[in-house]
């Protein structure tokens, strides 16, 4: 099943790979349209999804999200209403007037065709009162994010279906140590900071697949329950 491989200079064994393997597909997102057959090209598809970010996904225009949005972050996982209500609740721009997310390579998914990636550095000045929790005064601090890797999913009709974000991609730059969205921000003007496997992190990821798993087996449940009873 196996055979040996030997390096060109010596005839030792340095690794062993399958003898026989077929290529392994890529994973994508489940609903992912077949390839050749999402009706929006490319370079409309990037229009489209820097007009939603410039309007703060959402913020601006909720007609610009589908239905069935889901906001995918590190630990936070929000169905449309939610996140609306949530981000909104953090009054960003009175917290930071002068905040500049320098984003840039909007590029479409050659995989999923229907997604568009891209990155972010924001930068900011905490100069208003910061709402996530608990009220943060300004501290007059500067905020300077690494760089983080975002993306877009759209259905046929151009609506966003998926926001995914806050995914650190050299945790070396700026002053968020290594933390990106709303916990990199917290962590440069000095506010508590949830770091990736520390107890608090592992609570919040604990929670957040509870809550999902607990919807998923409610849902499965009462929508049984009223389909037996539209058939008895």
């Amino acid at each position: 099943m196996f055979k040996k491989l030997t390096s060109s200079n010596s005839s030792s064994t340095t690794m062993e790979a399958p003898a026989s393997a077929g290529e392994v597909p890529v994973a994508k997102l489940p609903g992912t349209p077949a390839p050749g057959t999402f009706p929006i090209k490319e370079k409309r598809l990037v229009e489209i999804a820097k007009e939603l970010f410039d309007k703060g996904v959402g913020m601006e225009d909720e007609s610009m999200l589908a239905p069935e949005f889901r906001f995918e972050f590190p630990v936070v996982s929000l169905p449309k209403d939610k996140y609306l209500e949530a981000v909104r609740s953090f009054k960003l721009k009175e917290a930071f007037p002068n905040m500049n997310p320098h984003a840039y390579d909007f590029r479409v998914d050659p995989y999923e065709q229907n997604r568009v990636w891209f990155t972010v550095r924001n930068t900011c000045t905490h100069t208003g009162p910061l709402r996530f929790l608990t009220t943060y005064k300004p501290t007059g601090k500067v905020v300077q994010g690494a760089p983080e890797c975002m993306s877009l999913v759209f259905n046929e009709e151009g609506k966003c279906t998926s926001y995914t974000g806050g995914y650190v991609m050299d945790r070396r730059v700026g002053n968020t140590k290594g933390l990106g969205a709303m916990f990199g921000i917290l962590a440069a003007i000095g506010g508590p900071v949830l770091k990736p496997g520390s107890p608090t992190y592992v609570f919040a990821v604990v929670k957040n697949v509870f809550k999902r798993a607990s919807s998923a087996v409610f849902n499965t449940m009462t929508f049984g329950l009223f389909r037996k009873r539209k058939t008895a």
